[in-house]
């Protein structure tokens, strides 16, 4: 059993992966703004009388204090931290032309230097207990697309950011990086540019399942001891 610290809880993959977790008997301590979806979600584990507990912190992945509150909270319940998963994130599809500036800042925000807050926040805890950190990278970090120059640096910087740990770290802590391509959940519809969103559409709701990707990740952490996991590139099934 491993306690297993998770942005972005509320929905979309990050929900997978906390029921899957639990599910598996792992404790979860969940960070989210959506503190009805956070409760909706511990109660749906507690329902199924899963073997894992869910915790969670509602907060803001803009905000250092709320992270930090949310570790204590964490640490001060369950003891340690083993896993870290940073999957808050969020993208615009646009022109670069075309697109406001604020979506640009929002993504580097969230995507980049939330990620940093959270790694910077947990990562005592993490030495300490020989600990995890799965990063969600994207077909995206490899790769660069129309449309998406801003979301694809900020998923670049992460794989950058890996790489990094894996060199600084890699003796205290495993590092993985997780990168799928198009999945099924809402993420499209923070597009704000109507004819993208409707023509990107189709693409991401016959793309993978967010319980494919918590699998994926529950394969990782079961992983420790036997090998490490650097990195997972996960894409849709699109034979016909």
């Amino acid at each position: 059993m491993k306690t297993v610290f998770i942005t972005g809880a509320s929905s979309g993959i990050g929900a997978s992966i906390s029921i899957a977790l639990c599910e598996a008997g792992h404790n979860v301590f969940g960070f989210a703004r959506r503190d009805g979806k956070l409760k909706e979600i511990q109660k749906s584990i507690q329902n199924e009388q899963f073997s894992g507990t869910f915790r969670f912190y509602s907060g803001d992945i803009t905000s250092s204090t709320d992270i930090k509150m949310a570790v204590k909270e964490c640490v001060d319940n369950l003891g340690e931290i083993n896993v870290l998963i940073p999957n808050a994130g969020l993208g615009y599809f646009n022109p670069l032309q075309e697109s406001e500036m604020n979506e640009w800042e929002e993504m580097v925000d969230v995507n980049i230097t939330g990620v940093l807050r959270t790694i910077h926040a947990t990562l005592p805890a993490l030495v300490k207990s020989k600990g995890q950190i799965i990063n969600i990278g994207s077909v995206a970090a490899r790769n660069v697309y129309k449309n998406s120059g801003i979301y694809c640096m900020t998923k670049h910087a992460v794989l950058a950011l890996s790489e990094s740990l894996r060199i600084e770290v890699g003796d205290s802590v495993a590092i993985t990086t997780i990168n799928p391509g198009a999945v099924n959940t809402s993420f499209i519809d923070k597009t704000n540019n109507k004819s993208l969103r409707e023509e990107y559409k189709s693409n991401f709701e016959t793309g993978l399942a967010p319980e494919f990707i918590a699998e994926a990740i529950l394969q990782a952490i079961d992983a420790s001891g036997k090998g490490i996991y650097s990195e997972i590139t996960l894409r849709p099934d699109r034979r016909k």
